[in-house]
């Protein structure tokens, strides 16, 4: 389990933080939108089912082996909802956390998803227990794919699926520990 003070944390321009239920409507707007969850592995929630998701995630333990949690992106100044990320710690290597995100179609393209899953990387590898990061893509997914690339990740397998009745390739990205500190010192440098 991670500390409880894990959330919220902020970013130049963004909150990481739990959901609150006056977030339903707007995290019903882009996951109910076709487009937005093509590629995701969720289906389109119905009212009741956002609600009771939103319920869930606010008091929920954050890091629990094998369950996924989902921590809600909103803007710093209104504290607008305008996504989420998910985070799971692998039950058979707790040491790596699979992480997934979704954005408001209207709030893509912005920058919004590189500043958040950075600022989620640099939180979770501040945790001495994790040592790799991985997401998982469609290769149809060209802007998740270039965002993975620009966080420092690396393709690390692809496979053939089939996903939501289509046959794709899922490609695996990797971020280990000793590469980001790496990629940081170089940064710093700079």
């Amino acid at each position: 389990m991670f500390p409880v003070d894990f959330l919220p944390q902020s970013t130049e321009r963004l909150l990481l933080r739990r959901f609150f239920n006056l977030d339903l409507e707007r995290f019903l707007t882009y996951r109910q939108d076709p487009q937005v969850a093509r590629f995701q592995g969720w289906s389109m929630l119905s009212n009741a089912e956002g609600l009771s998701f939103i319920n869930e995630m606010q008091t929920a333990a954050i890091g629990i082996p094998g369950e996924w949690f989902q921590i809600a992106i909103a803007h710093k100044q209104s504290n607008l909802l305008i996504g989420d990320i998910g985070i799971q710690v692998y039950t058979g290597d707790l040491a790596t956390v699979e992480v997934g995100f979704t954005l408001n179609r209207q709030e893509q393209g912005k920058g919004y998803a590189r500043e958040a899953v950075s600022a989620l990387i640099h939180s979770l590898f501040k945790l001495e227990s994790i040592n790799k990061i991985v997401a998982i893509t469609d290769s149809r997914n060209e802007s998740s794919m270039r965002l993975l690339k620009r966080l420092g990740m690396r393709l690390s397998n692809l496979v053939e699926v089939e996903f939501k009745g289509e046959w794709c390739i899922e490609q695996t990205f990797e971020l280990e520990r000793k590469d980001w500190l790496l990629s940081s010192i170089e940064s710093d440098e700079k």
